[in-house]
C-alpha cells in the first residue's frame, strides 16, 4: 500500500480545517503582554501575545477593534478571547481575537512609565533644553548597527539630498543586553567630536529589541550632550524613552536623515532666487547710478566750467585792484607813522632830560628838608625822654625807697589796705620781698 503524497497547500488546509473544527480552540481565552502593536489603515489591529517562553500572532480585524474599549499598548497584559486557526498564505498558527480587556499593565511597561514620570518631573523632557537643528550641516554623525537596511538607508538618503555633509559613522550594539553600555560609549565618543549634528537610527523591530533605548542611563546621556541629537528608532508606531528626550524625534530611520538635510534640490532654487533678487538689485543700483551719472554730465557747470568761474574770476580781480590800493595806502600811513614816532622820541628825550635835572634839584631839597625835621624830632623826643626818666617811680626806687604790693598786685598806699598776716611782695631798686604782716602801727605827725 504506497503512502500518500501531500502538498503544502493541502497539508495546510487541512490544519486549518482541523483547528476551525476543533471546538476546544474556539472562543478560548488567552492571557497574556502585547508587543509589537499595529494599528493598520484598514483599522485592523496586528501584534504578538507572549508569556516568559511563547509568543504567538495575533489578529484583530476592524469590525471587532472598533468595537474594543481599550487602547491597545505594547507591554498592557490583556485577556483576550480569540480563535485559533491558521493564516494559509504564510502557513502561521494565529489568534483571531474577538475581544481584548485588560488583565494588568506589564512589569517592562510599568518600569517605563515611571522612568518617564521621574525624568519628566526633573525636566528632562522638557521643550526648553532641546536645541535648534542646524540649517545646513556640514558634519553629520550616524550612530546605528553596523549592517541592515535603516544604516544603508540613513546614507543614501543624506547622500541623494544633502551630498555636501560630511558622514562619519559609528558603528555599535542596537539590541541585547550590552546593547545599552555599547550605546551610550558611542554616544559620547561622537558627543566629543563636535558634529553638527548625530543621528542615533534603528530599525523596526519587538519591544524586547529596542528595550535598551528605554534605557534611563541612555536617555541622560542623551540630554547631557552639547551636540544636537535626533533619534530615529524603530517604526512610526514606535516610540522609545530617547524619543522623549532627543533634540528631535523622527518616527523612522530614513525620516530622521531627512529631518537634518535640506533637499539640494529646494536649495538650488532657493539659490537661483537670490540669485535673481541679487542681479535685480544689481541691475537697479546700475540703473540709478548711470540715470544720476548722465544728470551730471549734462550739468552745464561740468560742462563749460570756464563759465562757471569767468564772473568769479572778474570779481578776484577787482577784489585784487582794491587790495593793492589798500596796501599802498597802508605803506603811505605806515611812513608817517614813523616820521611821527621820530619825532616824538627825539622830544621825549628832550623832555625826560630837563626833568631828570629838575627832579634831581627837587631830591636834594627833600632830602636836606627831612633831615632837618628828623633832627628835630630827635632833639624833642631826648627832651621828653629824660622828663619822664625824672618822674618814673623807679627812680624813687633807686633813691631808697620802695613799691609794697598785696597779693593781688594792688599797690598798697595805707596800713587800712592790709591786715594781719597778709603776704605783701615789696619792689626795691634790685628786685622784690615777699613779706607777712604782724601788725599795723599808726604814725601821728
Amino acid at each position: 500500500m504506497s503512502q500518500a503524497i501531500w502538498s503544502i497547500s493541502s497539508l495546510v488546509r487541512y490544519i486549518k480545517a482541523s483547528l476551525d473544527r476543533d471546538m476546544n480552540l474556539q472562543s478560548i481565552l488567552i492571557k497574556g503582554e502585547v508587543s509589537n502593536f499595529t494599528h493598520h489603515r484598514s483599522g485592523h489591529y496586528y501584534f504578538t501575545l507572549k508569556d516568559n517562553s511563547s509568543r504567538i500572532s495575533c489578529v484583530m480585524f476592524a469590525s471587532n477593534a472598533r468595537r474594543c474599549p481599550l487602547q491597545i499598548k505594547d507591554g498592557m497584559k490583556v485577556l483576550v478571547s480569540a480563535n485559533v486557526s491558521m493564516y494559509e498564505p504564510q502557513g502561521n498558527c494565529q489568534l483571531y481575537v474577538l475581544q481584548v480587556q485588560l488583565d494588568g499593565i506589564g512589569d517592562l511597561y510599568m518600569q517605563l512609565e515611571e522612568i518617564k514620570r521621574r525624568l519628566n518631573a526633573e525636566g528632562l523632557f522638557s521643550e526648553t533644553h532641546k536645541k535648534m537643528l542646524p540649517e545646513y550641516p556640514m558634519n553629520i554623525g550616524v550612530i546605528s548597527a553596523r549592517t541592515g537596511a535603516a544604516t544603508q538607508d540613513v546614507f543614501t538618503t543624506i547622500k541623494r539630498r544633502w551630498p555636501l555633509a560630511s558622514v562619519f559613522f559609528y558603528p555599535c550594539l542596537v539590541q541585547g543586553k550590552e546593547a545599552e553600555a555599547d550605546l551610550i560609549k558611542t554616544l559620547k565618543s561622537a558627543d566629543s567630536n563636535h558634529h553638527d549634528c548625530i543621528l542615533v537610527v534603528r530599525g523596526g523591530g519587538s519591544i524586547e529589541d529596542l528595550w535598551c533605548f528605554n534605557s534611563e542611563a541612555l536617555a541622560r546621556c542623551v540630554y547631557q550632550c552639547q551636540t544636537v541629537i535626533v533619534s530615529g528608532v524603530g517604526h512610526e508606531t514606535d516610540t522609545t524613552l530617547i524619543d522623549y528626550v532627543a533634540d528631535r524625534r523622527a518616527p523612522t530611520p530614513t525620516a530622521a536623515a531627512e529631518l537634518i538635510t535640506p533637499d539640494r534640490r529646494d536649495v538650488s532654487e532657493r539659490v537661483n532666487v537670490y540669485r535673481q533678487r541679487l542681479q535685480r538689485s544689481v541691475a537697479s543700483q546700475l540703473q540709478q547710478c548711470t540715470q544720476a551719472y548722465n544728470r551730471i554730465k549734462a550739468n552745464k557747470l561740468l560742462s563749460e566750467p570756464l563759465n562757471y568761474i569767468q564772473n568769479d574770476a572778474m570779481r578776484l580781480a577787482m577784489d585784487v585792484q582794491r587790495l593793492e590800493k589798500v596796501v599802498s595806502m597802508g605803506e603811505r600811513e605806515r611812513y608817517k607813522l614813523n616820521q611821527l614816532f621820530e619825532a616824538m622820541s627825539s622830544s621825549g628825550r628832550q623832555l625826560c632830560l630837563g626833568n631828570r635835572h629838575l627832579l634831581s634839584q627837587i631830591s636834594i631839597q627833600l632830602r636836606h628838608s627831612v633831615d632837618a625835621v628828623s633832627e628835630a624830632r630827635k632833639l624833642e623826643l631826648k627832651r621828653s625822654a629824660a622828663l619822664l626818666d625824672a618822674f618814673s617811680p623807679l627812680k624813687v626806687v633807686a633813691r631808697g625807697y620802695s613799691l609794697t604790693y598785696d597779693e593781688n598786685q594792688h599797690l598798697i598806699s595805707s596800713i587800712n589796705d592790709v591786715k594781719n598776716d597778709d603776704l605783701l611782695k615789696i619792689r626795691v631798686s634790685d628786685g622784690s620781698i615777699l613779706a607777712r604782716v604782724e601788725g599795723k602801727e599808726i604814725i601821728n605827725e
